[in-house]
């Protein structure tokens, strides 16, 4: 797998946002075991790093050994030849097939060879040739970068149509438009374009929307597409993959979206999860089941039985805890990208962002938020930090946010549309996004998140649907 945003142990206590630096350093380098390479000064990382990735220095031999320790010789060196090999033709596959499905097996392969310290300088040094590449081409195009989608230029009217009904009270989920960052603008950059209306009756209210927006003057080819999902018709859901997070602790998942949720139009989108578990150990839970243990103060989206999303640090949300039995689902990832509208201000700290080598490399990178409404929003793109990512968010509207996975291969989103015939249509949110979005209805190593099409009745209270048994519930 072509990611290392965190490698942090199960035990390992999280940075808080307020303590000085200085005591969040401490605090990190005490929390990670000194065989990491980056809890060490520079210089012995480099060493150790060179140690793990090439063959150690030979010793000056005897003149003329004699034949039986020659033999001897031999035989040590077969071993270090041998994985030394196995690394030359796990760097080409990297490299060459980085963004597939080959290149995401000999990351995984690499990594259970020399370890992930290694794997992630390693992954580090495609990534950095990657973005020199994707730099080269931009000098080469004149500067030039096109839009991911054809979008029309004209702002989300204010009206929504059809008519809203005499009964109706709901106003649409904000869409304003963003200001843009990189200047001069792309066509339809910032603006919010309506995907589809909320299921009837509620069809004069949208429920899905999408935007893209570039969060970096230096790297105006990166470019952040969103979407956005109006909570009142949609339930967010989590689902463990058969081996990620939680297979390393026995706990394998379905990995699948359940097929009621695949019937008739009722499958609205699904998104890519968060990191692996040998990335950090965060938790995971769904359906009431926990798959791996919770982290403290770590980032965490979780949802209620009453379908309501809930994004903050756990055990610091006093919502967010483990003795709260209204959730029913939640999934951790690294720590808070956003926090009361606030970027984590610790985002080019490596060390205390977790220390990893991969923390400063532009890659793809995928986020979700929660605006002030209580609205979803999902964010990936190309080329970005995690401060890219959460300028990108915020100028979403998210107030909340976290980042989930990272690299080509892992950071993908797809939209459903069945039609009355059945016939499934599905959309890549970026067409330059790995996968077909089938993945999701067959059986996935990895855990990911789904939504689903919601219409609360017309009652006055608009109770809600539980994502996991369909019950209703008022607020």
């Amino acid at each position: 797998m072509l990611q290392i945003e965190q490698n942090l142990t199960a035990k390992q206590t999280p940075v808080s946002w307020g303590a000085p630096q200085t005591e969040q350093q401490a605090a990190v380098a005490q929390a990670r075991p000194i065989s990491e390479a980056w809890a060490l000064p520079q210089p012995e990382q480099n060493a150790l790093i060179s140690q793990t990735v090439r063959p150690p220095q030979q010793t000056k031999q005897p003149a003329a050994p004699s034949l039986p320790q020659q033999q001897k010789t031999r035989k040590k060196r077969v071993p270090i030849w041998f994985a030394a090999c196995s690394v030359i033709v796990i760097i080409v596959l990297v490299l060459g097939l980085g963004n597939g499905t080959v290149g995401a097996w000999a990351a995984d392969t690499f990594r259970a060879i020399v370890g992930p310290v290694a794997t992630a300088q390693i992954e580090a040094w495609y990534l950095n040739a990657q973005n020199k590449v994707q730099q080269w081409q931009f000098q080469a195009s004149g500067q030039h970068v096109n839009s991911p989608w054809k979008l029309t230029p004209t702002a989300v009217k204010p009206t929504p149509t059809p008519t809203p009904p005499a009964w109706s009270t709901m106003k649409p989920m904000p869409l304003s438009a963003m200001q843009p960052i990189v200047s001069p603008a792309l066509d339809g950059e910032g603006t919010w374009n309506v995907l589809e209306q909320a299921p009837k009756p509620y069809n004069y209210l949208p429920l899905s929307a999408r935007a893209f927006i570039r969060p970096d003057p230096t790297y105006p080819y990166a470019i952040v597409t969103l979407l956005q999902f109006d909570a009142r018709f949609s339930h967010l859901h989590v689902v463990s993959g058969t081996q990620e997070p939680g297979g390393p602790l026995g706990n394998h998942g379905a990995g699948i979206i359940p097929k009621k949720d695949q019937q008739d139009n009722t499958l609205l989108a699904a998104l890519n999860g968060g990191f692996k578990y040998a990335d950090g150990a965060y938790g995971l839970m769904t359906d009431g089941v926990v798959y791996v243990p919770p982290q403290p103060k770590t980032a965490t989206i979780a949802i209620t039985r009453e379908g309501k999303l809930l994004l903050g640090s756990w055990g610091i949300d006093p919502q967010l805890k483990s003795d709260n039995k209204d959730l029913i689902a939640w999934r951790q990832n690294a720590s808070l990208l956003i926090n009361k509208g606030v970027i984590n201000p610790l985002t080019k700290d490596g060390a205390a962002w977790g220390g990893t080598i991969l923390n400063s490399e532009y890659t793809w990178r995928s986020g979700l938020g929660i605006t002030a409404e209580g609205n979803l929003v999902y964010a990936a793109g190309n080329a970005l930090v995690p401060e890219t990512l959460g300028k990108a968010l915020l100028a979403a509207g998210a107030v909340t946010a976290m980042e989930t996975d990272i690299n080509p291969f892992w950071v993908r989103a797809f939209l459903y549309q069945r039609d009355s015939a059945g016939n499934l249509t599905i959309t890549k949110l970026n067409p330059q996004m790995q996968g077909t979005g089938y993945e999701y209805l067959d059986v996935d190593q990895r855990d990911f998140f789904y939504l689903t099409r919601y219409a609360p009745p017309i009652d006055g209270a608009t109770p809600t649907a539980t994502p996991k048994t369909g019950k209703k519930s008022s607020p």
